[in-house]
């Protein structure tokens, strides 16, 4: 019988743009720890960089440096969750529909691409409202560096 540890690492960022100088070290980190191949991190550094871009520019209504971020991995043999926690203003991100990409540049409304890049990045996701938290909880199937991957 073989028991595999789950281990969960976490960061905590304000609510400011260096915090991305910050979240890339600690994706950097715990992809090298892990194992996971390159291609793995810089998928991990899109999403977060697009969660943390979304929530800085949006979530705290120009009050920069007052919120509380947190960022945090977790890898179970090959699944690798993510969690993405703020305290920004309620945002179901899920709730937005997706862009048309069908529409000249010019005529498409602001917003929407980033979630959708997020979400053809992942396997799954979730959100819900925690108190006064959004919690984003993303999963992912992930191959390690040698290239083996879990089914």
């Amino acid at each position: 019988m073989c028991i595999v540890a789950l281990m969960r690492l976490s960061l905590g960022l304000g609510n400011h743009g260096a915090a991305l100088d910050r979240l890339g070290e600690f994706v950097t980190e715990f992809s090298r720890v892990h194992g996971l191949a390159d291609d793995e991190r810089a998928r991990l550094m899109v999403i977060f960089d697009e969660l943390l871009t979304n929530v800085v520019t949006y979530g705290y209504e120009g009050a920069v440096g007052e919120g509380h971020i947190e960022a945090a991995l977790s890898l179970e043999g090959n699944r690798l969750i993510m969690e993405f926690i703020d305290d920004g203003r309620s945002f179901d991100p899920l709730t937005t529909p997706p862009p048309d990409m069908d529409l000249p540049l010019e005529e498409r409304p602001i917003g929407g691409i980033g979630i959708a890049i997020v979400r053809a990045l992942v396997d799954e996701i979730g959100y819900t409202r925690e108190g006064n938290h959004n919690r984003l909880i993303l999963g992912r199937t992930v191959s390690r560096a040698g290239g083996d991957a879990a089914n």
